[in-house]
């Protein structure tokens, strides 16, 4: 490299460097993106299998096949276009950034992709190709809109600041607003897709009913709305202030996948934020299968048993438990606060799966306290692995002297939706076995003519009706809850213990990086460049 395109670089470093300082504003603007990315992961999680078995592809043999190829299919696309767009975000140059475009069009797109998606009209299509094509062409167009903001967003967590502590307060307040937009994101589409099925299925003991309107505008323009206009709000006043060499630019490669596996500290950060996401993955995919077929007899403070009775517990627990997460974070460091609830998320999803089917309710508010403790280590396993992913990139870049933080967003944007897809894939697959779908079929015949009968005033013999799931499927459900959670978590405890990344390793990183941005690499005394080896050693 020439002298003036080193001392170009040089300049422009320092002026990055010195950028003015996160404001309140900004760092509320930029932590609102969060809206989107904790929204979209809760609403897709508790709505896409149910919405795909129950709704949109119900009536056709195998639905649950279906759907798991739909979703399962949609990752091969995505394991092209996450990496992609990691390499198009680097190689942008704009006087906005790198990243903040991206993140402009991409939720400017976000609404157009929701309404497309949960069309509920599409049930009608009578063929039975065109639903399964409609509903694919509609999951595709989500994923490629939710890469094209989200990946960029993804690397702006390790962009916004250079100091560390600037930067963790920055993504402390992301992790509020993932915190809210889980829980709310989580409860009102769950909500909205009950009360959808209980107005298809004349349920009239549900707590409440929604025709085709209703639901589209609730979960379709209304959630899209607001995941659209957030990101764009974290587009427009966020800023990036880590210098990188404009000179230089990425290529795409499938070999791009590897190159962020060779950090070792972002390989444990990885398996902890695919195993925590992915268990959170798991019982989103289940949680309304189990509700309508594992526990539908019980009721909690005179209301019929309801999804919002598992989810709000566990959030709330998870909002309560902020504090203490950021607290332990602090004294004890980000590993630790990750962990250190993850027995109680076991220990609560064994209570769920045992849970007796009861109308007594004097222990059906049990229920309730499996969930809270479920979400007591929910808590810290959502908030800390954002944190940790801006900690691996200065081990990164001290490394290999490269800011690609788009290359490993990518990986890691991809991996989450990888883990999604193996988690629903899964459940359906499982369900597939126990011939769900055929089942539900079943049930929802038997329940119209009953509902028929009622309506010209017949009584019908019921007795010889199938009304409920059998044992085949309500033990398939249990036992996922089950096993899915122990073992998933056990390798989250594992790979936070082997991630060895701390505060007062982060202020000597930040002092090499600071040297080796500011080419003085060659003025570190013998002391310092053994301590900074050590470092890339034990961490790199």
């Amino acid at each position: 490299m020439s002298k003036d395109i080193q001392s170009e670089i040089n300049k422009e470093n320092t002026q990055t460097a010195t950028a003015p300082k996160m404001t309140k504003l900004e760092r509320w603007a930029y932590g609102a993106g969060e809206i989107y990315g904790g929204g979209y992961a809760a609403l897709l999680g508790v709505v896409l299998t149910f919405f795909l078995t129950n709704l949109i592809l119900v009536g056709i043999p195998h639905a649950e096949l279906y759907a798991a190829i739909i979703i399962v299919v949609s990752k091969v696309w995505d394991a092209i276009s996450d990496p992609l767009m990691g390499v198009i975000s680097d190689n942008t140059r704009t006087k906005l950034g790198r990243r903040r475009p991206w993140i402009i069009i991409g939720g400017a797109l976000v609404p157009v992709a929701f309404a497309i998606m949960f069309m509920p009209w599409a049930r009608h299509i009578q063929s039975a190709a065109l639903r399964i094509t409609y509903a694919c062409i509609g999951y595709f167009l989500l994923c490629t809109v939710n890469t094209i903001s989200q990946v960029p967003y993804a690397s702006l967590s390790a962009e916004i600041s250079g100091d560390f502590k600037e930067r963790n307060k920055a993504n402390s307040v992301k992790l509020i607003y993932s915190i809210l937009a889980s829980g709310a994101f989580y409860l009102i589409p769950a909500a909205a897709t009950e009360a959808y099925t209980a107005y298809i299925n004349h349920d009239t003991s549900a707590f409440g009913s929604i025709n085709e309107t209703g639901f589209f505008l609730i979960v379709a323009i209304l959630c899209g709305v607001i995941f659209g206009i957030s990101t764009v709000i974290a587009g427009i006043f966020s800023k990036e202030r880590i210098p990188y060499d404009k000179t230089k630019k990425s290529k795409f490669s499938f070999k791009s996948y590897a190159t962020p596996l060779k950090n070792k500290s972002y390989r444990y950060h990885l398996i902890m934020y695919i195993t925590a996401f992915g268990c959170y993955d798991f019982i989103s995919a289940l949680v309304l299968y189990y509700v309508t077929a594992v526990v539908p007899n019980i009721t909690i403070f005179g209301m019929k048993m309801s999804s919002m009775f598992i989810v709000a517990p566990m959030m709330v627990m998870a909002a309560v438990t902020y504090p203490l997460n950021m607290k332990l974070k602090s004294t004890k460091g980000k590993q630790y606060a990750f962990r250190w609830g993850l027995p109680c998320y076991i220990l609560g999803a064994i209570g769920l799966a045992v849970f007796p089917n009861t109308t007594n309710a004097n222990i059906s508010w049990l229920l309730l306290l499996c969930s809270a403790v479920m979400g007591t280590g929910f808590g810290g396993a959502q908030m800390m692995p954002w944190l940790i992913f801006a900690d691996t990139q200065d081990v990164a870049e001290l490394k290999t002297g490269v800011k690609d933080t788009g290359t490993y967003s990518g990986l890691m944007t991809f991996t989450r939706k990888i883990g999604t897809a193996i988690a629903q894939s899964t459940v359906l697959l499982v369900l597939a076995c126990v011939k769900y779908s055929a089942y539900t079929d079943e049930i929802l015949q038997n329940k119209a003519l009953i509902a028929e009968a009622e309506a010209q005033g017949q009584t019908i013999d019921t007795s010889q009706m199938l009304l409920a799931y059998p044992t085949s499927v309500t033990t398939a459900i249990r036992v996922l809850f089950a096993v899915v959670v122990v073992v998933m978590i056990g390798l989250a405890i594992w790979a936070s213990l082997k991630y060895k990344v701390n505060d007062q390793k982060l202020t000597r990183i930040k002092y090499y990086l600071e040297k080796q941005r500011a080419g003085e690499n060659d003025t570190l005394t013998e002391e310092e460049k053994a301590e900074r080896q050590a470092l890339l050693e034990e961490l790199g």
